[in-house]
């Protein structure tokens, strides 16, 4: 079930997003960063940012919330991808069991009500599980950027776009 968060969802968002990054990003960028990147830290951000206000979404998955996504316009600009899912995270035992993707389909679903029906989404280069979900949803490389954050600057993140996310917005067949 994917659902708008609430004010009340921050404390639940912020665990898994630390959660995530520690399960997801061991490998991928340097050990410090990871370890500071916290519930402690997090927290004041996801309740800064929750409600969300249109044409930003904030949206949940499962009971007890097990998976978010958070997404709004295009903070590059790109007219060719108007709308950006900025991020989407699960927690590491509940992958693979049809969140990641009704969070994106909703994320997808939310930025065409605002007059986005175009998106991309970014991912660390070296994430090849994501990227390999990505494509399988019809996301099509759109290029590279290195990691603009102290400590990370060796990492590289690319970009998946849907020139339309009308098929992606579709429901999952079964």
């Amino acid at each position: 079930m994917v659902r708008d968060a609430t004010a009340e969802d921050a404390e639940a968002i912020a665990s898994v997003h630390a959660a995530a990054w520690r399960d997801t990003y061991v490998g991928m960028l340097p050990e410090a960063l990871i370890a500071n990147f916290g519930y402690e830290r997090v927290l004041p951000r996801w309740r800064e940012r929750l409600p969300a206000t249109p044409p930003q979404s904030i949206l949940v998955w499962s009971e007890p919330v097990a998976g978010y996504a958070y997404s709004g316009p295009s903070r590059d600009g790109d007219p060719a991808h108007a709308g950006e899912v900025y991020a989407i995270y699960l927690t590491a035992e509940r992958r693979g069991q049809g969140g990641g993707r009704a969070l994106l389909a909703a994320s997808a679903a939310r930025l065409a009500a605002a007059g986005l029906a175009s998106m991309v989404v970014w991912v660390l280069r070296d994430n090849h599980p994501a990227r390999a979900f990505y494509e399988r949803l019809g996301g099509r490389y759109v290029g590279a950027r290195p990691l603009l954050w102290a400590g990370a600057e060796a990492a590289v993140e690319v970009a998946y776009g849907w020139a339309d996310t009308a098929e992606l917005r579709a429901p999952a067949p079964g």
